[in-house]
């Protein structure tokens, strides 16, 4: 039988191609590689490997011939995922593999926001070391709505009932709620009304697009921190800015934009912000995670696909 050939297009750690039998594969590195390149080159090869960075579109699935595009990242909102199953393409993404890292930033974005971190670094920076005329809070005792329970979620939840907060989650999954049931679940009007910090860890789809639209972002509470690390489009970005700037919600710690990597800049220009590129789950130990869940679910492909 034929090997298959994978196509590797952008950068990504290469633990996982240990995995990869050298008599069914060959792996062919292009790090970088433009679209319009791997159409004219590789559009033969079986298997393409890439990372969120990448739009694959329908006019691209269009003219390659890739049986299988494995994403490393969780999400798969940068594939038309839709033209592809039409196609008969299987998509691959990690699922498994960043949730501590994209759990351990938020925390770390609702610490910072909520001690003030940045402000007072800047503080020290400019030799105005005893200023403490600034707001900084606990966490103990605050209640955290979570929105979306799942592996990260549900992690964000363990991480925040281990400083004290009171929980509270909201997810659509029946299974989510069975697996987690002494997790208190309650709606979403509630949880955007009576939290102290609302984290947002949901999946970017058609149905979620704008899911925390105007009239829900009207519901937060004044005193309220806003958290995203999901994805930027699942919120309305610009009337969240709106807020923001007219001190109807207290503060936003955002690691996701609607236009990234163009990031819009009456964002930048508030002051009740953290802003972070989108790098919650990305670390050194997650990439190698997604390298090697990517790769195994590869090496486990059905042999029928052997040529």
């Amino acid at each position: 039988m034929a090997k298959l050939k994978i196509l590797i297009a952008d950068e990504i750690d290469k633990a996982g191609l240990k995995q990869l039998p050298g008599n069914k594969f060959n792996a062919e590195i292009k790090f970088g590689i433009s679209n319009s390149e791997i159409i004219s080159k590789y559009s033969s090869f079986d298997i393409l490997v890439i990372r969120s960075i990448r739009k694959i579109d329908k006019e691209f699935i269009r003219d390659t011939n890739f049986k299988v595009i494995a994403t490393c990242s969780k999400g798969t909102d940068h594939i038309d995922t839709e033209y592809a199953k039409k196609k008969k393409i299987l998509i691959l993404n990690a699922e498994d593999s960043n949730n501590i890292s994209a759990a351990e930033h938020t925390l770390g974005l609702i610490i910072a926001a909520e001690k003030k971190i940045l402000f007072s670094d800047n503080l020290v920076r400019k030799g105005k070391f005893n200023f403490y005329d600034f707001e900084r809070s606990e966490l103990k005792g605050k209640k955290i709505g979570i929105i979306g329970f799942g592996k990260v979620g549900s992690y964000v939840g363990k991480l925040s009932e281990a400083f004290g907060m009171k929980i509270y989650a909201n997810d659509t999954d029946k299974n989510v709620r069975y697996i987690h049931k002494k997790t208190e679940f309650k709606s979403l009007n509630f949880i955007l009304r009576s939290c102290d910090i609302v984290t947002v860890h949901i999946p970017l789809s058609k149905k979620n697009y704008k899911f925390i639209s105007k009239e829900k972002l009207n519901l937060l509470n004044e005193n309220s921190l806003f958290v995203n690390t999901s994805r930027g489009d699942v919120v309305d970005e610009l009337h969240l800015i709106n807020l923001l700037r007219n001190k109807k919600i207290k503060f936003a710690a955002l690691d996701v934009f609607n236009n990234e990597p163009f990031v819009n800049k009456d964002l930048t220009g508030l002051d009740n912000v953290i802003l972070t590129n989108h790098i919650a789950g990305k670390t050194m130990q997650s990439r190698r995670k997604i390298s090697e869940n990517i790769f195994g679910h590869i090496k486990n492909l059905k042999l029928s696909m052997q040529k």
